[in-house]
């Protein structure tokens, strides 16, 4: 095996020589390095090359209005050092390799993590009121220093600047074969509303419309002057709403339980919740924050009271009312009717048809149509309702009654 002989350095005569060609072999590897992290950290590489099978997030960020800002410009930590440079590289080759392996996952960033944790600094090199005025939407008004004021970071509202999916996305992911999703949304009404609340509920900030909104601007969704909103349409509405947050809650308590048996299992010094914590190993304001996805939309402009206050009863109703509901509606049959219709037709549809597993005709009065129903399907669904001697009341006695 070949040894480095360090002999011409030694050598008065052929010293000059050394030096210089190794001079010049450090500066050509200089000259390399420094090549290659300018060629890495350009727009071009990282859309063409590193990314370029991530095409979903690529387009998302061509897409957006920072198209021909570098990625660098908010990848990379405000004032890096060159060792923070150098060690942010080295870590993007270990996504290179999960990149050419095909053993990523979609989405990217799926729970907005770093929008979440990323600090205000990344936005304010290029945006403050000196370099940049804050031009909100029409009809919106945003206090910016309030929020700033409660740590409330340009991110935690602005996830989707850079990078807007307002296009069908094309890629699946490589490991589960599943479509790839489109990330929340922090600029949504319904995202505000992760810290804003209609409801008097602690240091909650005021969700009231003239908090962010204009006189001028339109409040009312397009879905309310739809012609069949009101009355159907609304509780349609309402309904799918709730079951989506009832599902969307389901699916975040699994996904926290899931984290948190990861970060025990990995140790306290490590997994994603260790590295997402602060200096002081506490959780960010935005990873506080609940899902944007189990956020009730109707309740961003309405308290629970104003549906109880209109129906006169808790709406929705809550899970012990199939239990109560009959007192409910002999006491004031009227609250029933405003959603249900006739109080003739909708309770025999289900008492007389649905829960005793027959169809209701119509068509047919219930005091001529029952005894073929009980020879049919017999009398004990009769007796969910109706006590033993109910029967006796009218048959042997003459006379209806309970």
């Amino acid at each position: 095996m070949a040894r480095i002989s360090f002999a011409g350095f030694k050598d008065p005569g052929s010293r000059p020589r050394y030096i210089v060609w190794t001079s010049v072999i450090v500066l050509v590897l200089a000259a390399v390095v420094i090549v290659a992290l300018g060629v890495t950290s350009t727009r071009w590489f990282c859309a063409e090359g590193c990314h370029k099978v991530q095409d979903d997030t690529i387009t998302a960020y061509e897409h957006s209005a920072h198209r021909n800002i570098s990625c660098m410009a908010c990848h990379m930590p405000v004032g890096a050092t060159p060792i923070t440079f150098l060690l942010h590289k080295a870590e993007a080759l270990g996504e290179l390799a999960l990149t050419v392996t095909n053993n990523y996952e979609l989405p990217l960033n799926a729970e907005s993590e770093l929008a979440l944790t990323m600090e205000s600094t990344q936005c304010t090199q290029c945006h403050d009121t000196e370099k940049r005025p804050i031009t909100p939407s029409p009809g919106i008004v945003i206090d910016h220093a309030v929020h700033t004021e409660k740590e409330v970071t340009c991110a935690i509202c602005h996830n989707r600047t850079a990078h807007v999916e307002d296009f069908k996305l094309t890629l699946t992911d490589p490991t589960t074969g599943e479509r790839n999703k489109r990330h929340e949304d922090f600029m949504s009404m319904t995202a505000c509303f992760r810290c804003h609340s209609q409801e008097k509920m602690g240091d909650n900030p005021p969700g009231t419309c003239s908090a962010c909104h204009t006189p001028s601007f339109t409040l009312k969704p397009a879905s309310h002057d739809a012609k069949d909103f009101f009355p159907k349409g609304h509780a349609k509405l309402a309904a799918i709403e709730e079951s989506r947050v009832a599902a969307a809650d389901g699916a975040a308590w699994l996904s926290a339980e899931e984290a948190s048996a990861s970060a025990s299992a990995e140790g306290p010094s490590e997994g994603k919740a260790a590295e997402a914590e602060g200096a002081h190993g506490e959780e960010s304001l935005g990873e506080s924050l609940p899902e944007v996805s189990t956020i009730n939309e109707c309740s961003t402009c309405h308290t629970r009271s104003f549906c109880t206050d209109c129906h006169g009863i808790p709406m929705p109703h809550p899970p012990t009312f199939i239990k109560t509901h009959g007192a409910v509606g002999k006491k004031d049959s009227t609250v029933c009717v405003k959603c249900h219709g006739p109080a003739a037709t909708f309770c025999n549809e289900c008492h007389h048809g649905t829960a005793m597993d027959i169809p209701y005709n119509t068509k047919k009065p219930w005091r001529t149509a029952h005894p073929a129903a009980v020879q049919s399907v017999g009398a004990s669904a009769c007796f969910e309702c109706h006590n033993p001697t109910y029967c006796a009341n009218c048959h042997v006695k003459g006379s209806s009654g309970n």
